[in-house]
Order: structure tokens, then C-alpha cells, then sequence
């Protein structure tokens, strides 16, 4: 269980920080939706390292491995576009929008986008692996087929919103900090405190 300490200080401590630097430009942007990338099928205390790597050496990188090499280039290139988007869904406070307008970007699919979504400071969230197993769904119940009529599948995003805000991005957070931490390939973050701290760590903000 968390400390109560950590439960009132995580999300409030490192959230803003992203979501002010993600807003502040399309190349804030672009950095947040980098991190995102680089969680994708890998351990999250390695995030750091490939950031660097990608920013060394841009979509040549060897971590933009996949779909994630046409996401890097396609928020490259859209990035204004994406941006501007962005700054009118938080004008609006429209969280469906938003996650409907990431999900544009290649290799984001619902949950990425929530988790972008989370980082920019929208009450929206990262249902991921590990969050799915806690709550005992199927893989498929995050998933967005690309064949899917746009009613349908803004629908689908809409109601992936509404459960996060059920207990709202801040719980997610924290509660997912404490899931991973020590788990597996993160055993360089042993307390949800760090695993919380190492997203701005690695953004290096």
C-alpha cells in the first residue's frame, strides 16, 4: 500500500511538470509522445537511455524498433498540427478528443493515447498491461480496430474516459507507480516514489 505521504505528493509533485513542459511546444510535445513511445514494449527504467539515443541520433535510432519509427517521424513532421489540436481540446477540456486526436499518431493506440493524454495534465489515464490484469480484463477490451466506423470507435474511446474518470487520473497513477515498482525489469525503481520521479528523470525537464 502506498504511504500516505507519497499518495499526496506523486501525481501532484511530477504531473505538472510534464504537462507544463508537453503544452509549452510542439517540441514539448513531441518529447512527451517520445516517452510514450519508448514505454512500448519495454521496461520502463530504460526510457531514459533511449531517450538519449533518439535524440542523438532521431528516427535512426535503434529503439524506434516497429510501428514506433512511424510515430517518432509522423509527430516530427505533424507536430504543429498535433499541437494546435491539442491546445483546443485544453481550451475545451475535451478529453475524448484529445485521445481520439493522438491516436492519429502511428504505434498510439487508445491506452498510449490516454497515456500522453495523462502526462499533459487531462483526467484520462494509461490502462496498460499491468493495469488490465489488475482489473481481470482481456487485452481486447483497450484495443481500437483501425476497420472500426469513426461513431464506433469514438464511442469506444468515450467509454474508456469515463471508467479512468471514474476514479480519475491522479488514482491511476499513483496506484500504477506502486504496482510496478521493483517489479520484473524495473528493479532499478524500487518504490513508487522513484518510479513516479523517473518520468521527469527522463525527460530530463
Amino acid at each position: 500500500m502506498l504511504p500516505i505521504c507519497e499518495v499526496c505528493t506523486m501525481y501532484n509533485r511530477d504531473m505538472p511538470v510534464m504537462a507544463k513542459h508537453g503544452l509549452s511546444s510542439p517540441d514539448g510535445l513531441v518529447d512527451i509522445v517520445t516517452f510514450v513511445l519508448c514505454t512500448i514494449q519495454q521496461p520502463l527504467q530504460s526510457v531514459g537511455n533511449q531517450i538519449v539515443d533518439i535524440r542523438a541520433n532521431g528516427a535512426d535510432s535503434k529503439h524506434l524498433f516497429g510501428a514506433k519509427r512511424n510515430g517518432y517521424q509522423f509527430i516530427l513532421d505533424n507536430k504543429q498540427t498535433i499541437y494546435d489540436g491539442l491546445l483546443e481540446c485544453k481550451k475545451h477540456n475535451d478529453v475524448i478528443g484529445v485521445v481520439e486526436l493522438l491516436t492519429t499518431i502511428p504505434s498510439l493506440g487508445m491506452v498510449k493515447a490516454g497515456f500522453v493524454a495523462q502526462c499533459l495534465g487531462f483526467n484520462v489515464a494509461c490502462l496498460d498491461s499491468h493495469n488490465l490484469t489488475r482489473l481481470g480484463w482481456a487485452a481486447s477490451a483497450t484495443k481500437l480496430d483501425k476497420k472500426t466506423k469513426p461513431e464506433v470507435r469514438r464511442k469506444k474511446i468515450a467509454n474508456y474516459v469515463t471508467f479512468c474518470q471514474e476514479k480519475g487520473a491522479e488514482y491511476w497513477w499513483n496506484t500504477w507507480c506502486d504496482y510496478v515498482a521493483d517489479k520484473g525489469t524495473n528493479k532499478r525503481l524500487p518504490t513508487s516514489d522513484k518510479v513516479s520521479a523517473y518520468h521527469v528523470e527522463a525527460l530530463a525537464i
